[in-house]
C-alpha cells in the first residue's frame, strides 16, 4: 500500500489516476467501434397511384334461376292465342273456339304431324335411413328393514337363464336371428333370402304347426285368425292402466242428497302396513314407418319382381316362483304370465286410372313429362330397437308399526321411431332392371322372472298369520305388428307393346312420346302423363327388429321376529311381478295406385307369418330344470310365375365384406 508523505507526491499520484482512467476509456471506445455496423436502409415509400373511379355503374341483372341448367323450349303457338285473335296459319292447326281457349294448356288437342317437345321432370332421389336405439339399465337393489339374524346369500340365476331363453328364441328365428346384416343396398336380396330360409326351416320342422295358405290376410292372434285385434290397454297390468280420477274407492258408501258426500268405513285391526314392489317394469319398443317414396299408377318391370312381407314374433319366458311353505301369504290365483302375438296383413288397391278416365272422358295423351334415372333407385329403412334391463332385487321386510312403501322396480324403458318417406307420384313407372320390394318385422321378448319368497331369521317356525296380498307373476309379453300394402295384386306376365316402345326409346336416349301412346286407353283422362324411366333396379326394403330383455328374479323375505308376540299386527302387500314387455311396429307401404303390374321376367311373391311362445317345460321334463318347450305356428303364402323366355338370372350375391348390422353382436 502506497501512502504519500508529501503534497507533491500526492498530486503526482492523483494525476496518474486520471490518466489511467482516460486510457481505459479509450480502450473501451476502440472495442465498441470494432463491433459497430452500418444499419440497413429502410424501404423507400412507393409513389401513391392515382386511380379514377366511375361511381355510376350499370349492372344488368338476369332472372334468378338456382341450379337450373336447362329450360325446355316454350310451347309452339298454334292458331289463336289467349292474348287476342291473330292470323297465324300453321300446318295441321285446329280451329280453336272461345271455350277451347278457356281450358288449360294440358288439354289442348294435337294431331299427328305436330311437333311435340317432351317436358323434362325432376329426378326422384333415393332414401337410406339406418336407426339404432339401445337402452341398457341395471337396477339391482338390496333393501333390508331391521337387522339380519343370519348371513344372507342369494344367486338369482338370471344370467344363465336369459342366455338359455335367447338360444331358444334364436332357434325359432332361424337364419334371420343370426342377423343377416347389410353392407350395401344391393344386399337386399340377402335379407329376403334369410327370411325365406327361416320359413323353410319351419316347413321341415315336425314340431312347428306349419300351414301354407292361399292368401295371408287379416289378423292373427297366437296362430289363430281373429276378426279384431285385442287391445293392449285391456291386457296391461293394473298399475299401468289409465286410472279414472273421479272413481270412488271400492269400499265407499255414496250418500246422495242436497250435498254429495263419500263415506269410507274401515274396520282394520292392523297397526301398520308394508308395501313392497320389486317388479312392475315397463319395456316398450315402438316403430311406425310410412313409405311413399315412389308411387305409380301403372307399373312396368322389365326384369324380375320380388315381393316379400314377413312378420316373425317370439315370446320366451321363465316364471317359476318359489314360495316357502311357512310363508303366511298365498300368491294370487290366475296371475300367470300372458304371452300374446298379434299380426295383421292388410292389402288395399286403388284404381286411379279408372277415376281419371271417368273424370275426363275422351281425353288422351298429347305430350308427356318424362324423367330418366340412370342407375338404381334405393328406398332402405333399417331399424333396430333393443331394451335390456336387469332388476334383480333383494328385500328383507319387517314390521315397523307404521305404514311403509318401498319401490325398487317400476322402471320404464322406451324406444320410439316414427319415420315417413313421402316422395313422387307418376302416372307410369318403367323399370329396366329388377324390383325388390320387402317389408320385414322381427319382434322378440325375453323375460326371466323366477322369484324366491321365504321367511328369514329366528322364530318358532309355525303358525304365522298375516293379512295382505302376494303377487309373483301377472306379467305381460306383447308383440303387435302390422303390414299395410297399397298396390296392385294382379301381376300380368309380359309387357304391352306401347310400354315396350317407350322403354326401348328411353333406353336409347329418345325422350319423345311413342305414337302408340296417343290412342292408349291406359291414360284416358290424362293429357300429359308423368313418366319415370329407371334404367337400373329398385331396391325397396323396410326392416324393423325389436327386442326386449328383462331379468327380474327377486328375493323377498319376511323376518320371523315380526310375528312374535307383542309385535304390531301388520298388513303385507308384496308384488314381484306385473312386468310388461311390449313391441309394436307398423309399416304402410305405397307401391302403386293402379290395379295391375306388368312384368317382363319372373314374379316371386311371399307372405310369411311365424308366431312362437317359448316357456318352461312342465310335467314330463322334471329331470331337466332348464327344459323349454316352443309353441310355434307358421303360415306361408307363396306364389310365383316364370317368364316363358327369361332373359335375367339372379347372380351370386354373396360377398366377403363385414356386415354393417348395428345390433348383430349385442346379444352374442
Amino acid at each position: 500500500m502506497f501512502f504519500p508523505s508529501d503534497p507533491l507526491s500526492e498530486i503526482v499520484a492523483h494525476f496518474l489516476g486520471y490518466f489511467q482512467i482516460a486510457a481505459e476509456d479509450m480502450k473501451v471506445r476502440l472495442e465498441m467501434a470494432l463491433v459497430e455496423h452500418e444499419a440497413e436502409a429502410g424501404p423507400e415509400t412507393p409513389e401513391m397511384q392515382q386511380v379514377s373511379v366511375d361511381v355510376m355503374q350499370a349492372y344488368a341483372l338476369g332472372n334468378y334461376a338456382p341450379g337450373v341448367f336447362y329450360a325446355p323450349p316454350e310451347f309452339l303457338i298454334r292458331g289463336e292465342v289467349m292474348f287476342g285473335p291473330t292470323n297465324i296459319g300453321l300446318a295441321n292447326t285446329p280451329d280453336f273456339t272461345a271455350s277451347d281457349l278457356e281450358s288449360p294448356l294440358s288439354q289442348w288437342p294435337t294431331a299427328p304431324g305436330d311437333i311435340v317437345i317432351p317436358l323434362i321432370g325432376t329426378e326422384p332421389g333415393s332414401v337410406i335411413a339406418v336407426f339404432s336405439q339401445t337402452i341398457s339399465l341395471s337396477d339391482d337393489d338390496v333393501f333390508i328393514m331391521g337387522t339380519l339374524d343370519e348371513p344372507l346369500t342369494y344367486q338369482s340365476g338370471a344370467a344363465s337363464g336369459l342366455l338359455g331363453l335367447q338360444a331358444a328364441s334364436n332357434a325359432v328365428l332361424g337364419p334371420i336371428g343370426s342377423g343377416p346384416g347389410i353392407s350395401s343396398y344391393d344386399d337386399v336380396p340377402l335379407v329376403m333370402e334369410a327370411v325365406n330360409a327361416t320359413a323353410n326351416v319351419h316347413r321341415s320342422n315336425p314340431e312347428t304347426q306349419f300351414e301354407q295358405v292361399d292368401s295371408l290376410a287379416g289378423t292373427y292372434v297366437n296362430g289363430q285368425i281373429e276378426e279384431e285385434a285385442p287391445e293392449l290397454t285391456d291386457a296391461l297390468p293394473e298399475h299401468l292402466k289409465e286410472q279414472t280420477e273421479d272413481t270412488p274407492p271400492p269400499d265407499t258408501i255414496k250418500v246422495t242428497d242436497e250435498h254429495e258426500a263419500h263415506l269410507k268405513i274401515e274396520n282394520d285391526a292392523s297397526e301398520g302396513s308394508v308395501t313392497y314392489k320389486s317388479g312392475g317394469n315397463f319395456l316398450v319398443n315402438e316403430a311406425a314407418v310410412l313409405n311413399g317414396g315412389l308411387v305409380g299408377t301403372h307399373f312396368v318391370v322389365g326384369g324380375n319382381l320380388h315381393q316379400l312381407d314377413a312378420i316373425i314374433q317370439t315370446n320366451a319366458f321363465r316364471d317359476t316362483d318359489y314360495v316357502n311353505d311357512d310363508f303366511p301369504l298365498v300368491a294370487q290365483a290366475g296371475g300367470g304370465t300372458h304371452a300374446v302375438n298379434v299380426a295383421s296383413f292388410v292389402q288395399e288397391t286403388f284404381d286411379a286410372a279408372g277415376a281419371a278416365a271417368e273424370a275426363n272422358p275422351n281425353v288422351l295423351p298429347q305430350n308427356w313429362q318424362v324423367t330418366c334415372v340412370s342407375g338404381d333407385v334405393i328406398f332402405l329403412e333399417w331399424m333396430k330397437q333393443l331394451t335390456f334391463m336387469s332388476d334383480e332385487d333383494v328385500g328383507v321386510l319387517s314390521a315397523a308399526g307404521s305404514d311403509a312403501v318401498v319401490t325398487s322396480g317400476e322402471n320404464i324403458g322406451f324406444n320410439g321411431i316414427n319415420f315417413a318417406n313421402i316422395g313422387s307420384l307418376f302416372d307410369l313407372i318403367l323399370v329396366g332392371g329388377n324390383v325388390f320390394d320387402a317389408n320385414v318385422i322381427v319382434q322378440n321378448n325375453i323375460l326371466y322372472d323366477n322369484d324366491t319368497i321365504t321367511m328369514l331369521g329366528a322364530g318358532d317356525g309355525v303358525g304365522y298369520a298375516a293379512s295382505g296380498s302376494l303377487n309373483t307373476s301377472n306379467n305381460l309379453l306383447w308383440n303387435q305388428a302390422s303390414i299395410h300394402n297399397v298396390g296392385a295384386t294382379d301381376v300380368k306376365q309380359g309387357i304391352s307393346e306401347h310400354y315396350k316402345d317407350a322403354m326401348d326409346g328411353l333406353a336409347n336416349g329418345n325422350k319423345s312420346m311413342p305414337s302408340s301412346f296417343y290412342a292408349s286407353d291406359d291414360f284416358e283422362g290424362i293429357a300429359i302423363p308423368r313418366v319415370l324411366y329407371i334404367s337400373g333396379s329398385i331396391y325397396d326394403l323396410r326392416y324393423i327388429e325389436q327386442t326386449n330383455i328383462l331379468g327380474d328374479s327377486d328375493f323377498v323375505a319376511l323376518q320371523k321376529k315380526a310375528f312374535l308376540d307383542g309385535q304390531p299386527a301388520t298388513e303385507w302387500n308384496i308384488d314381484t311381478g306385473s312386468n310388461a314387455l311390449v313391441n309394436m311396429a307398423a309399416i304402410k307401404d305405397y307401391d302403386t295406385f293402379g290395379d295391375s303390374i306388368e312384368v317382363g321376367g319372373d314374379h316371386y311373391s311371399d307372405s310369411i307369418l311365424i308366431q312362437a311362445n317359448i316357456l318352461e317345460a312342465k310335467g314330463d321334463c322334471d329331470d331337466d330344470d332348464d327344459a323349454l318347450v316352443s309353441e310355434v305356428v307358421a303360415f306361408l303364402d307363396h306364389s310365383e310365375s316364370l317368364a316363358n323366355t327369361p332373359d335375367y338370372a339372379l347372380g351370386d350375391t354373396t360377398h366377403d365384406a363385414a356386415p354393417v348390422d348395428l345390433m348383430q353382436s349385442v346379444l352374442a
